[in-house]
């Protein structure tokens, strides 16, 4: 009779130390936490190539001046971190999601357009030169990019 060999299934368990200590509620909180991490890590990196990354994070010394935007940073770590992007291409997505803030874009959809990207990118990876994978990923971009170019109107 043949052992059978038990099949790992799911996905490989993320390193969330840092962040398991203080969101012990729930593992998905502290794996999040992480992402978010990761994408700070992106603006800090990035340096003077983002240069409005304050409109992503900024922590200041009064709650006015504080500025934790995590839904887009935890997508932009995300794509850092899970989907391997370059790092390139992290810094223009971070780019773009800084300009849609100031444009006046709210969190929510910029993160969402962010996720549609990754997707995008995720789905293009085994042929990445097909035209229908380039379109896909270009749509996704040129939906980011319109959010950065909208401007909030005044009531």
């Amino acid at each position: 009779m043949m052992e059978e060999k038990n099949k790992k299934r799911g996905r490989p368990k993320i390193d969330a130390s840092l962040t398991e200590t203080v969101y012990r509620e729930s593992r998905r909180q502290a794996v999040n936490r992480k992402y978010v991490f990761d994408g700070v890590g992106v603006l800090m990196d990035g340096g003077e190539q983002i240069p409005d990354n304050k409109l992503l994070y900024n922590l200041a010394e009064t709650k006015e001046g504080f500025v934790n935007r995590n839904g887009i940073l935890e997508q932009i770590g995300r794509m850092d971190q899970q989907d391997h992007a370059s790092f390139d291409d992290c810094v223009y997505i971070a780019n773009l999601a800084a300009a849609a803030v100031k444009a006046g874009a709210k969190s929510r959809e910029i993160e969402k357009a962010i996720r549609a990207v990754r997707m995008a990118m995720k789905q293009a990876a085994p042929d990445p030169e097909a035209e229908e994978n380039l379109y896909r990923v270009g749509v996704a971009v040129q939906t980011l990019k319109r959010m950065s170019e909208i401007q909030k109107q005044p009531l």
